[in-house]
């Protein structure tokens, strides 16, 4: 944010291994709800001291205001929204709430089994007696304390406890709440409450989960659950979002499972086993601003000449042009293809052949297994300048003809097959082409000249049994496109369905025995959902991740390019674990365990739902750092950063601005535990150089600082005044 001195108003100009984590259950099963969540409260929000007359049955709250829960301000999922005073920076510390409830026959009543929801402490009254305390300090308690501090994700989980009889009447019965922030400048209060007459007679269901994942010899990651009821060994786990690794029985090793139960939990048959150098789940680097003129790319490769660009070429009845775009999905310009003839180009590779950068373009791809030509065109590769493109004379084109050999037969009984996937071996430059349709997929080779003359026949070196194949269009298909790293170390093999890396130790492995052996991972893919008809896939230049794009269906109208970053080795694992035992849906809130609880993680599930964070296609509209989707003018940053609401308009923004003809004063509040942040404050003379300015700490309570920045002013020429929020890579 930046903020002028001459008008005085802001100018908004915003661009984990997890060790263990404890869970509380939304609620219990019980008999008979005697306050459902959602109820009508009295409630008084006018920041007053109340003293203790209020907590009585006598006392007349006539004059207060009421409302159905869930009440409260600042997390938008409010049914009555209270005050809090007006000033951002200074809210009420308490707020009070009272209501009645009825208890028809206390002679056989169990007693009050209740589940409260408070951000971010309470103290709960019935009939004038306190009976629980939640995040609050022990002794007497003023209308000016705050809580022991923030609550952080535990907020969103009810406090169940129990009440017994004693404390209750016959006929109505009064129960009050007092709510109290952690911190003057708390950016949202949560109440609700639910009781019910379950305190003896609830079955057995999940009161504390606690998940510890351990290292084993290195080579593996161990999950196990404890301090469950012992009874609920069918308490079902469901893994999602596991992009390092996957989760395993010990007694069916290899063999990924997307959900456990608490019983194989217990017995530890349930292990995590990371992926070595594996990577992890897609996000979008771009979308092509084309998507209906480039809508059937098959094929994708790194630029050896042209740092930050990618190669994509068209299949059959496109022209004969070569695509090159940026990382991000730019255009960077098309190049022309003179004097040759797009057959059906299926895939594209680049290799360096003495000094020279080639691509090879494979004019190979046969539906029907029957054509008479098939070639590669290995070509001069251009280099990329501005947006413009050009064209590729045919002198630095060869075409390389070639053929199967008879045996094996192909699709057609003869030697003709469908292909869409090839590589280059860097090291060698030996051309490998892996067929698409037939039930085993196949390899070839062709070994490299210098140049090539006459029709070629390819080398069969063996069958691909380790790749999964797809059926997803009726026909069971093998890869529709393959790429080489750099290093000759790695092959990415895709499908409709899948992405599949096959590794080798070193160079001394023979590409055909790293192809046709058993040893292949499955890779992240968004899956036919975003990549209805994928063909096309590629290494970064660099080797730090992966691309994926597809060719354009009638489903969705853009196209997106989607990246796989690659996790360092030795990176923990990431995932999410959502419990379930058919009780914790029954309550305002469902129970999830994440992995990855980094404070901005954490916060994010907060308020984003987990399907949404699922979906990459969602992080640049909704839930990454730079979408703003309330549209506020403040990115999910700037709203992590200063603890306001991300889907709420009205959410202040946390920062106060102080003016006077000397100075001008930015005042604002930084959570200390947000360690992967960075805050300062900036000023500058023209908006475009700006220094930094330092900071002084006017307060520190509860891992919250409240820190001053002031410039002195001065009319001979402006000032501005910004506070900078920025994230480190997580990478």
């Amino acid at each position: 944010m930046e903020f002028s001195k001459n008008r005085r108003q802001p100018l908004l100009t915003c661009a984990f291994v997890m060790l263990a984590i404890g869970f509380l259950p939304s609620a219990l099963l019980a008999n008979q709800v005697i306050l459902p969540f959602g109820s009508v409260w009295n409630y008084l929000d006018d920041g007053s001291d109340q003293g203790t007359a209020w907590v009585q049955p006598g006392f007349d709250d006539r004059t207060w205001a009421s409302g159905p829960a869930q009440l409260g301000y600042g997390e938008r999922d409010e049914a009555t929204v209270v005050g809090f005073g007006g000033v951002g920076s200074n809210r009420y510390p308490t707020t009070y709430f009272r209501r009645t409830f009825t208890i028809a026959d206390l002679k056989t009543f169990p007693g009050l089994r209740i589940s409260l929801l408070r951000d971010d402490g309470a103290i709960v009254y019935i009939n004038g007696s306190e009976v629980h305390r939640s995040n609050m300090p022990a002794g007497e308690i003023s209308y000016l304390d705050f809580t022991t501090g923030p609550l952080g994700r535990a907020e969103k989980i009810p406090d169940v406890f129990t009440v017994l009889p004693e404390v209750l009447v016959a006929g109505k019965n009064w129960i009050a709440v007092e709510v109290h922030q952690e911190r003057p400048g708390s950016s949202d209060l949560s109440f609700d409450l639910k009781a019910t007459d379950g305190f003896y007679n609830a079955p057995p269901v999940l009161e504390t989960a606690l998940l510890v994942i351990h290292a084993d010899g290195g080579t593996s990651l161990h999950l196990s659950a404890s301090d469950c009821d012992t009874e609920s060994d069918g308490l079902l786990f469901d893994f999602s979002g596991v992009g390092s690794g996957r989760f395993e029985l010990k007694t069916a090793p290899g063999i990924p499972i997307s959900s456990a139960t608490q019983g194989q939990f217990a017995t530890g048959l349930v292990t995590f086993v990371p992926l070595a150098q594996s990577f992890s789940s897609a996000n979008i680097a771009g979308k092509l601003a084309e998507p209906a003129r480039h809508d059937e790319i098959s094929g994708l490769v790194a630029s050896i000449k042209n740092p930050g660009i990618l190669w994509a070429s068209e299949d059959g009845d496109n022209p004969e042009t070569l695509i090159a775009l940026g990382s991000d999905a730019s255009n960077r310009g098309e190049w022309t293809l003179t004097g040759v003839t797009n057959t059906d180009w299926e895939d594209i590779a680049a290799a360096e052949v003495e000094g020279q950068a080639m691509l090879y373009i494979g004019d190979f791809g046969d539906n029907n297994a029957n054509r008479a030509s098939l070639s590669i065109l290995r070509v001069q590769e251009p280099l990329v300048t501005g947006t413009s493109g050009g064209s590729i004379p045919i002198t630095d084109i060869e075409a390389i003809n070639f053929q199967y050999p008879a045996t094996p037969a192909g699709e057609s009984g003869a030697a003709g097959r469908d292909a869409e996937s090839m590589i280059v071996d860097p090291h060698t430059g030996d051309l490998y082409i892996l067929t698409k349709r037939e039930v085993v997929g196949r390899l070839f080779r062709l070994a490299h000249q210098m140049s090539y003359t006459g029709i070629q026949t390819l080398e069969y070196l063996g069958d691909l049994p380790a790749i999964t194949h797809d059926t997803v269009y009726g026909f069971s298909v093998s890869s529709t496109a393959a790429d080489i790293s750099r290093d000759g170390l790695e092959v990415l093999v895709r499908n409709y369905g899948h992405v599949q890396l096959f590794s080798r130790p070193d160079l001394g492995t023979s590409i055909a025995t790293m192809l046709t052996g058993s040893k292949i991972e499955d890779q992240p893919f968004v899956g036919i959902a975003q990549e209805r008809l994928g063909e096309a896939i590629c290494f970064s230049a660099g080797g730090d991740g992966y691309y994926t794009v597809s060719e354009r269906s009638a489903a969705r109208a853009d196209l997106p390019l989607f990246f796989y970053p690659r996790i360092p080795p030795g990176s923990p694992p990431k995932f999410s674990v959502t419990v379930s035992d058919g009780a914790l849906s029954d309550g305002p809130y469902s129970g999830t365990v994440l992995f990855d609880p980094s404070p901005k993680n954490t916060w994010r599930h907060l308020f984003f739902d987990t399907a949404d964070l699922d979906n990459p296609a969602l992080e640049q509209s909704r839930w990454g750092d730079l979408a703003d989707p309330d549209a506020d003018g403040r990115v999910n940053l700037m709203e992590y950063a200063l603890g306001t609401n991300p889907l709420k308009l009205e959410t202040p923004d946390g920062l106060e601005v102080i003016s006077s003809p000397a100075s001008l004063i930015m005042i604002y509040e930084i959570d200390t535990s947000k360690t992967d942040i960075d805050l300062r404050g900036q000023t500058s003379s023209d908006l475009r150089n700006w220094i930094d300015v330092p900071s002084e700490v006017l307060a520190s309570t509860n891992g919250i600082e409240t820190r001053r920045v002031t410039i002195p002013l001065d009319d001979s020429s402006p000032g501005y005044l910004r506070l900078k929020v920025s994230a480190p890579d997580p990478e």
